[in-house]
């Protein structure tokens, strides 16, 4: 089981998939997945599942009988829903899409052994976590100021994000309309609007079209009452050298074999976060440089048609109905191996003659795959 350290500070920002056994993050991540459009909403249904955000961001929330909405919480990639209703039995506050989202769902029972005292442990720190999320949440509205409680969400946010791999220079794009951030700060859009000026004006942060950067991170932990300062360091994009486990970066091997030589940077387009993840941290642990992941057909052009590859691993289908074919064409221009991977039969795939991995993925598999397409 995994258990969060007394010295990672930063655990409750962690993905709760973290916290799982590897067995079930599997299972999880292999599972079969449901989209949602931006702006769609979830009820989740059955109560006794437990539900896996892959990609994309939602808000949970709760609506009065007069209309007024409150967020309880923001989702990203490998926060897990229903976990509370397990030991509640109430279901699970209703969701809305801040972006085209990807959820799986299986039955509680087909992960985990009622009888076993490790699986429980493991719903109870990934329960935990969520607790400790919703205990700062309470610590907020009922302490800080509008100021205080904005600095507080966009660093609990930016933390968060930042456990992902979705921080880069240190901005990340933030899908929260000013109604949205309103309605989690328990305040007004126009007082949201003022308190969103008046940082920026501070110098604090820089928030526009959807894209947040933090310019003085120990001025907005200030503002905040932070209590764990993040590494503000100038030339890293991450809060931990440690990374967190079954979905992060895997250690390198110490004496590197003739493959990992050949080949320094694969391209990898995948737009499921979960699984892009896990591809990351094979290819990483088979000692490669992994470029991107890439999570839409414009993103995988770009830097197919610019960028040294010494190989690819491309995902067949991608969000809105999308196909990877125009990047394989792309890199067949350049003389660049690649290899497929999906879930599905699709019969255009033969007219590539390119390797096929299956989902899910395994290291095994991707290793032997890579060897097979730099030789």
């Amino acid at each position: 089981m995994v258990r969060p350290s007394r010295r990672d500070a930063h655990a409750a920002a962690r993905p709760q998939l973290d916290f799982l056994a590897p067995a079930v993050r599997s299972r999880l991540a292999g599972e079969e997945q449901r989209r949602l459009a931006k702006g769609e909403r979830t009820d989740w249904g059955d109560r006794d599942c437990l539900h896996l955000l892959r990609s994309g961001w939602m808000a949970q929330f709760r609506t009065l009988t007069d209309g007024r909405r409150h967020v309880l919480r923001f989702l990203m990639p490998g926060d897990l829903v229903g976990v509370t209703s397990q030991f509640s039995g109430s279901a699970p506050a209703p969701a809305v899409a801040l972006t085209d989202a990807r959820v799986t769902r299986v039955p509680v029972a087909e992960l985990i052994d009622p009888a076993s005292a490790a699986a429980l442990r493991q719903f109870c720190v990934a329960l935990a976590m969520e607790n400790v999320q919703a205990h700062e949440t309470l610590l907020s509205l009922g302490c800080l100021n509008a100021e205080e409680r904005l600095a507080a969400l966009l660093l609990s946010l930016f933390e968060r994000a930042w456990a992902r791999d979705l921080v880069s220079d240190r901005g990340l794009r933030l899908p929260l309309t000013q109604q949205d951030i309103a309605d989690a700060l328990g305040i007004s859009p126009v007082h949201t609007n003022r308190m969103v000026m008046k940082l920026q004006r501070d110098g604090l942060i820089r928030l526009k079209a959807e894209w947040l950067q933090i310019l003085d991170g120990s001025g907005l932990e200030a503002v905040a009452q932070w209590s764990r300062p993040m590494a503000w360091t100038k030339g890293s994009d991450h809060g931990s050298e440690r990374p967190a486990e079954g979905i992060r970066r895997a250690p390198r091997p110490m004496a590197p074999s003739p493959l990992e030589r050949t080949a320094r940077r694969i391209l990898v387009v995948e737009d499921d976060q979960i699984l892009a993840l896990q591809m990351q941290a094979i290819l990483s642990s088979l000692g490669f440089e992994v470029l991107g992941p890439a999570g839409s057909l414009e993103a995988g052009l770009r830097l197919a048609e610019a960028s040294e590859v010494d190989a690819a691993v491309l995902d067949v289908r991608l969000d809105q109905g999308q196909r990877v074919f125009p990047v394989a064409r792309t890199l067949q221009r350049r003389s660049i191996p690649f290899s497929f991977m999906t879930g599905y039969t699709d019969p255009e795939l033969e007219g590539f003659a390119a390797p096929v991995l299956k989902k899910p993925i395994e290291s095994g598999s991707v290793a032997a795959v890579i060897e097979q397409l730099i030789h």
